[in-house]
C-alpha cells in the first residue's frame, strides 16, 4: 500500500489513455484500472491487453496444479516487473495479500490466491495481469494535468468484461461518447 490516498486520487477509477496523434506511447488505447494511489505515487494494471496465453497453460508451466481448468487469458499488466502475477478480483474471496481497493474490487498477488484460481476456486470475477504500470511522485499528477488520461469512475462490468474488443464499446455506451475519439491535443471542454 503507497499510503492515505490524497484527495486528488484516482485510486479506485478506471484511466483511459489519450492517444495523441503526435506522440504514440506504450499506453496507447490502453485502459486501466488504478489500485493505489498516494502520496508515494501510483500503481495500476492495463485491463484490455490479453496476451496469448491461457491461464491454464500459464499455471500448468509454473506448477501450480497438474491440470488447470481455468478460462481465460493472462493479461499485459504494464512494463514494470512482467514476471510477477497481480490479481484484480470482486471482493467475496479475501486472501493475506489482499488489498481492498473499492467495496466492490480487490488486489491479491500471493501464492494461495493463484493456486485458488488454477484449481477454479477463485473469486467469481477476476482478471490476472503480468506486470503493473507505476508512477513516481506525482508522475501521475502531471499526466492527468497534461490530459493525457481520461478518468472514467469505476464500471465491474467493463473491467471483467471477457471480451476485450467488446470493452471499449462497452465502455463508451457507459461514458456516454466514444472514448477513443477524444485527443489530449485541445484540451478539457
Amino acid at each position: 500500500m503507497m499510503t492515505t490516498p490524497s484527495q486528488d486520487s484516482v485510486k479506485g477509477n478506471l484511466l483511459y489513455f489519450s492517444p495523441s496523434e503526435q506522440e504514440p506511447s506504450y499506453f496507447t488505447d490502453s485502459l486501466l484500472y488504478i489500485c493505489d494511489h498516494g502520496e508515494l505515487g501510483a500503481l495500476g494494471l492495463i485491463i484490455n491487453r490479453p496476451l496469448d496465453l491461457k491461464l491454464k497453460d500459464l499455471f500448468n508451466s509454473m506448477k501450480i496444479t497438474k491440470n488447470s481448468k481455468a478460462a481465460g487469458n493472462a493479461y499485459m499488466g504494464g512494463p514494470v516487473n512482467p514476471g510477477a502475477i497481480f490479481i484484480l478480483h470482486s471482493s467475496e474471496r479475501k486472501w493475506d495479500s489482499t488489498m481492498e481497493v473499492s467495496e466492490n474490487i480487490s488486489l491479491s498477488t500471493s501464492e494461495d490466491a493463484i493456486q485458488a484460481i488454477a484449481n477454479c476456486e477463485g473469486p467469481k470475477n477476476y482478471l490476472m495481469t503480468l506486470g503493473y504500470a507505476g508512477w513516481g511522485v506525482n508522475q501521475l499528477e502531471s499526466e492527468l494535468v497534461e490530459n493525457a488520461w481520461i478518468i472514467i469512475p469505476e464500471n465491474k462490468d467493463v473491467i471483467f468484461n471477457p471480451n476485450p474488443n467488446k470493452q471499449m464499446s462497452e465502455l463508451s455506451a457507459f461514458v456516454g461518447y466514444d472514448i477513443r475519439m477524444i485527443s489530449p491535443d485541445f484540451g478539457n471542454a
